[in-house]
């Protein structure tokens, strides 16, 4: 759903509700469910909630460089492993350079320190408009309009009032691991003898010294548009850790509890992270020419009645797993890349999919793929982008339909029409006329 604007804020009970007008109605949800889905990725960013110095606390935004470099400090706790995803680190540079994300977190502090002996919690959330979310909602009265949000499931796209390129983010405990030569390490790792997946008690006490047991929640990601290419620069190399299983006997079944490490403790502390998966395919850092007309094609067909866009991305294909290496002999020397767009017609996803086969030293035509893909699309949508590579990037069509259940191939217009060359505008007319067709086509097989 995308938000079209706040209409109220619902305070007849103790946890305050944000009301919304969406595109598909006027949804509710709680002060609490925006936070965790804004704010409380993690223990780190949940403490600096509540703490005056806020996400300052944790790093601070070099300005005078460009684009702003994020620093943390050299004492910092924030683990590295918390920034490995283009996702993480989207958001937590969204955090810092976002003002309206930062005074809300300061606001969460703010009634904290005002209702200290109450449990009702509520803060300001910045402003949602354009906002797109996937969301679990459920009818509040069977008389009403109104819809209560369970739980938000994914921020698809969160806007911002600020545009950078190319974010870096130093943290002194990065480390580039760099190959041994197949040498033994000074001092080989071993495998810990704790257990390295304890169950969750509610009751037991987390220890010091015992191992952090991190879990990473799948299936939620924070997509924000305006903060781009944010990377992890600098850090020293290491030597990847050589594994030596070790030869004490099992141990006992561990346990993860919750709350603060103490002396007494007996089990592993308990610290669930959430916005760590990246998508299945690593994304393009340089987007083609042909990229930007492909975007503005599809946001114009995006734009169509019945038609909701979804994303838009540029993707590197996965380097070949046998011998091939067409997708490697492009003009540019960068690896192969490829265009996706999701869209939902009719309350399907339609992927639409195209490789840039224009930018090989042999160049090929192009064509774009539209999908309608099986149950497991992302096993099914990776395995076709796969194959192309093994393919000697070429679409097979027979491989494609085994993972579909419709398929059509739209070809791009020619250059020329009548002996003349076609701008750029007529250009992508003509290639937005010839996509409509074919959806309708597709459609009205269905």
């Amino acid at each position: 759903m995308t938000i079209q604007g706040e209409v109220s804020v619902d305070k007849t009970t103790a946890h305050y509700r944000y009301l919304y007008q969406t595109d598909g109605g006027i949804i509710s949800i709680s002060a609490f469910e925006l936070a965790r889905t804004l704010f409380f990725h993690n223990r780190h960013l949940v403490n600096a909630a509540y703490r005056a110095n806020g996400i300052s606390e944790l790093a601070f935004v070099d300005r005078e460089s460009t684009p702003p470099k994020i620093i943390f400090p050299e004492s910092t706790r924030y683990p590295v492993s918390y920034l490995h995803t283009k996702k993480a680190r989207a958001h937590f540079a969204w955090l810092l350079l976002e003002p309206e994300a930062r005074n809300s977190l300061y606001l969460i502090y703010q009634y904290f320190r005002k209702n200290e002996h109450e449990l009702a919690f509520n803060f300001e959330p910045p402003n949602l408009l354009g906002w797109r979310l996937e969301l679990s909602i459920i009818n509040a009265l069977p008389q009403s309009d109104l819809l209560y949000v369970q739980r938000i499931e994914n921020v698809l796209d969160a806007r911002t009032s600020v545009n950078v390129v190319g974010v870096q983010i130093y943290h002194p405990k990065r480390k580039t691991e760099v190959e041994t030569g197949g040498e033994r390490p000074k001092k080989p790792g071993a495998t810990p003898n704790v257990d390295t997946d304890p169950e969750l008690d509610l009751g037991a006490i987390p220890a010091f010294g015992k191992r952090l047991h991190s879990q990473r929640n799948k299936g939620f990601s924070f997509n924000v548009s305006g903060i781009y290419d944010t990377t992890l620069v600098d850090g020293d190399e290491t030597p990847k850790p050589l594994i030596v299983p070790n030869a004490d006997p099992p141990t006992d079944k561990d346990k993860a509890g919750v709350g603060q490490p103490e002396k007494d403790g007996d089990s592993q502390e308990f610290d669930p992270t959430i916005n760590q998966d990246d998508n299945n395919f690593e994304e393009a850092e340089k987007r083609p020419q042909k990229f930007l007309i492909f975007e503005q094609v599809v946001k114009e067909l995006g734009k169509s009645k019945g038609i909701k866009l979804e994303s838009i991305k540029c993707g590197v294909f996965p380097d070949p797993t046998n011998r091939s290496r067409v997708i490697f002999q492009t003009r540019d020397e960068h690896t192969l890349r490829f265009f996706i767009a999701i869209l939902e017609i009719n309350q399907s996803k339609i992927i639409m999919l195209e490789a840039d086969t224009t930018s090989l030293i042999k160049a090929k035509g192009a064509s774009t793929l539209i999908l309608g893909l099986k149950d497991d699309a992302k096993t099914n949508l990776m395995e076709i982008i796969q194959h192309f590579s093994d393919s000697g990037a070429q679409w097979r069509h027979h491989y494609i339909h085994e993972r579909v259940n419709y398929f059509a191939s739209c070809n791009h217009p020619r250059l020329k029409s009548k002996g003349q060359l076609l701008s750029e505008d007529e250009y992508k007319n003509k290639w937005l006329g010839n996509l409509k067709q074919k959806l309708k086509e597709l459609l009205a097989q269905k």
